[in-house]
């Protein structure tokens, strides 16, 4: 490895705490970089704002990249070279000034789930319980290895229903530890982006019977470790793509978009929460979000079932009568939200 790009990386994990899948594209990218300039002959201390321009015609005219993935890339290249600008002095002046190379990304509103599309998901997961819960009542043999199918599907649905009823992101779910559990609080302790801490809480009727279930069946797992959520071909730590597996089976078995990705259940309990009147600012500090802008922004859309009720009740033509305590109520939130953005 390039030994200005494991100091860059030493920086940004020590420094800056990113978490380990940004290291890992900043990697993957910057070395794709620097076999780029090689290519051509050109060493890192000599690159220029012009071999940027190159490596990006590259990357939209003959891979075909997005937009969104080329700006990152560029984010990550400028990242790199103000590091070595800054810090090594290798550059009297960063090739990649902040305000050259600027992409403009479409931007995309967070897909989301409905209600019913929850309720379908979720009896998909119970479906299969039931089917192997019966299939085990009446085994004669194999009963070790229908508890372990039973222990999965009991941790596949703590986790789809953690995801929803906290807003957490797949990596947050999989990481927490035993000792991160807060029983007498009620609260999981949740390692963030940034490296930050919050906490989330499970003292809800949807979850917690449910939660308290699978840790107790966990605990008489022989495990070195604390991850509570765990294969169980070998109980270790579950894996993201472990999961992604698991969840498109349901989703195939419950009908649904094939599409749909746990990043899609945290959209999902953010869009319905704000939707059925949340405070954002709580919304933006479950979600773990650095600030309530970057909610507002992925957030306040709404689903065309909640725009089709407001138009049916709320438009001029229509003979319903709002009460005055209703409408007062709404006035109050619209020059809420207009006080907070400005």
């Amino acid at each position: 490895m390039n030994k200005y790009l494991e100091r860059y990386l030493t920086h940004l994990d020590v420094e800056k705490g990113y978490s380990k899948h940004t290291i890992k594209t900043y990697r993957l990218i910057i070395q794709d970089f620097l076999v780029f300039i090689s290519m051509h002959r050109t060493r890192l201390k000599r690159a220029k704002k012009n071999d940027i321009g190159k490596y990006i015609i590259l990357l939209r005219e003959e891979r075909g990249n997005s937009s969104k993935t080329i700006r990152l890339k560029i984010d990550a290249l400028r990242s790199f070279f103000n590091f070595l600008t800054d810090q090594v002095k290798l550059f009297r002046h960063n090739p990649i000034p902040i305000k050259s190379f600027k992409y403009k990304t479409e931007k995309r509103e967070a897909e989301s789930i409905s209600e019913e599309q929850i309720d379908a998901l979720l009896k998909a997961v119970e479906k299969e319980m039931e089917s192997v819960f019966d299939a085990f009542a009446a085994a004669v043999g194999k009963t070790v290895l229908m508890r372990k199918r039973l222990f999965a599907l009991r941790r596949d649905s703590v986790i789809i229903k953690l995801l929803l009823s906290t807003g957490l992101r797949i990596s947050e779910a999989l990481n927490i530890k035993y000792s991160d559990i807060d029983f007498e609080d009620k609260t999981i302790r949740i390692l963030g982006k940034g490296k930050k801490y919050r906490q989330v809480f499970f003292d809800l009727e949807e979850i917690e019977p449910e939660f308290i279930a699978y840790l107790r069946d966990w605990q008489k797992l022989d495990t070195d470790h604390e991850y509570i959520f765990v294969s169980i071909k070998s109980y270790d730590r579950l894996s993201v793509r472990g999961f992604q597996v698991l969840l498109k089976k349901y989703l195939k078995n419950a009908g649904l978009s094939q599409s749909v990705t746990p990043h899609t259940l945290r959209h999902t309990f953010a869009t319905l929460s704000i939707e059925k009147g949340a405070n954002i600012k709580a919304v933006s500090q479950i979600l773990g979000h650095s600030n309530c802008k970057i909610t507002i922004d992925t957030y306040t859309h709404l689903s065309s079932s909640h725009l089709r009720a407001v138009m049916q009740k709320c438009n001029p033509l229509s003979k319903e009568v709002i009460p005055l305590e209703e409408r007062i109520e709404g006035r109050k939130k619209y020059l809420a939200y207009f006080e907070r953005t400005g």
